[in-house]
């Protein structure tokens, strides 16, 4: 009989070990299904609908289903620029704008694209600013410098990080719009839109910019006098003039630089006979025709 309990313990006990763990595994291979379960659920939550008359369909997304377009990922470090200003980059895993409003069917006649957030934030674009325009990351756009610039796209990024160039950093956020540079000077980083939720496509027209007015309002002036430029919208737009008599551009003196700080914004002074020439540009709306202000010196 002693033999036989001996020879029963030692039969039982690893057969009773075996159950348990076999237990616990299914124990754990349940949770992690429920896990899976809960990070799918909130990946769900994660949708955009694109509306409007600028395209064939009006589909909500989930950030799953977006994931799945042909060639929509798009994984990038991108550079902006505040408008403080303050340069800084981004590592962001996204999707490209461009395939989500292909499969919204965009219209070869849509004009304007806005993408709202969360908390009523909205921003609008010219489908040139937001499709066409070719744009860059600029690796040393802290520097101002242009060199070594990489082609990226606009995207809604569902994983992201501020001031890194690290992509194994990004980290899940809200969806967000990011809007890259189309030069190393461009300030866009006031365009990025979080917790995107709709995107409207429309076929209207959506206008110039008004061009800029200024300060004082006279043809003549005293040598060492200023003059300053004023525009409604400065909060939303740029402001780039030259006294050479040529054509501004983007790669003008820009008049005003910051929104938060106006020391930035210097007056022009007049010496001589100047013709002041502005452009005005901004997301939205097309570019301002050129402005002109002529002064002489009495």
């Amino acid at each position: 009989m002693k033999v036989k309990s001996f020879l029963s313990k030692k039969i039982y006990l690893p057969v009773g070990l075996l159950l348990m763990l076999c237990i616990l595994l299914t124990a754990a291979c349940n949770n992690g299904g429920a896990q899976q379960d809960k990070v799918s659920s909130n990946e769900s939550d994660k949708a955009v609908v694109v509306t409007g008359n600028g395209v064939t369909k009006e589909p909500r997304l989930t950030l799953e289903e977006m994931l799945k377009l042909p060639g929509a990922r798009f994984d990038h470090v991108y550079s902006t620029i505040n408008n403080w200003p303050a340069a800084k980059k981004y590592a962001v895993r996204g999707v490209k704008l461009a395939a989500v409003l292909q499969a919204a069917g965009i219209k070869d006649e849509a004009k304007c694209i806005m993408v709202k957030g969360k908390d009523d934030f909205e921003w609008s674009f010219t489908r040139e600013q937001l499709l066409d325009t070719p744009r860059y990351y600029f690796p040393e756009v802290m520097a101002g410098d242009p060199a070594g610039a990489q082609p990226v796209e606009p995207v809604i990024a569902y994983e992201y990080v501020e001031n890194s160039d690290n992509l194994s950093e990004a980290r899940a956020d809200d969806l967000c719009l990011i809007m890259p540079q189309a030069c190393v000077n461009e300030q866009a980083n006031h365009t990025f839109v979080k917790g995107v939720r709709e995107i409207l496509v429309t076929v209207e027209d959506p206008g110039k910019w008004e061009k800029a007015t200024v300060f004082p309002q006279t043809e003549y002036v005293a040598a060492g006098d200023t003059v300053k430029l004023q525009h409604k919208e400065t909060g939303k737009v740029k402001m780039y003039y030259t006294l050479d008599g040529s054509t501004p551009t983007e790669q003008s003196t820009l008049y005003n630089p910051s929104t938060y700080q106006p020391e930035l914004n210097k007056p022009i002074k007049i010496e001589r006979d100047t013709t002041i020439k502005v452009l005005v540009k901004g997301f939205g709306k097309y570019d301002s025709d050129i402005a002109e202000f002529r002064y002489r010196i009495q």
